[in-house]
């Protein structure tokens, strides 16, 4: 505490209560006790913040880690689910073209489906591997 502080709460008591005190006066260890114990608590209070900082950090951390891990779960779910599909639809195409094949075996022309599947072919590569460079 300044000397200023002092002389302010010497004037106050002087003012307030008419009593003529000093720095010396017993009433001052009250104000340096309050002091005392105030910069205790504020310690306190520093240290249950920083730990309070670190928790959080630590729990934000954890959560982005299994967030992190479940998108990675969903994505590569989707991804094998989607390329199952695909694969199903090959099949089914094959079957498809091998029929129009049968059917029209004077004609020399390629099937529509025989273009779709090509193209949805080359876009779930091309899926797959924007998926694997990210």
């Amino acid at each position: 505490m300044t000397d200023e502080q002092k002389e302010e709460i010497l004037n106050a008591i002087r003012k307030t209560h008419g009593i003529a005190t000093t720095e010396k006066d017993p009433i001052f260890s009250l104000v340096t006790i309050s002091e005392i114990v105030f910069l205790e608590y504020m310690k306190k209070i520093d240290l249950m913040f920083t730990q309070h900082g670190a928790n959080v950090e630590t729990t934000t951390e954890k959560y982005l880690s299994k967030v992190k891990e479940l998108a990675e779960v969903k994505i590569t779910t989707a991804t094998h689910k989607t390329l199952e599909q695909l694969e199903q639809f090959k099949i089914e195409a094959k079957q498809d073209l091998t029929n129009a094949r049968d059917d029209s075996s004077s004609s020399s022309q390629i099937p529509m489906i025989y273009w779709v599947l090509l193209v949805m072919t080359g876009a779930v590569d091309y899926m797959t591997a924007l998926l694997i460079l990210t």
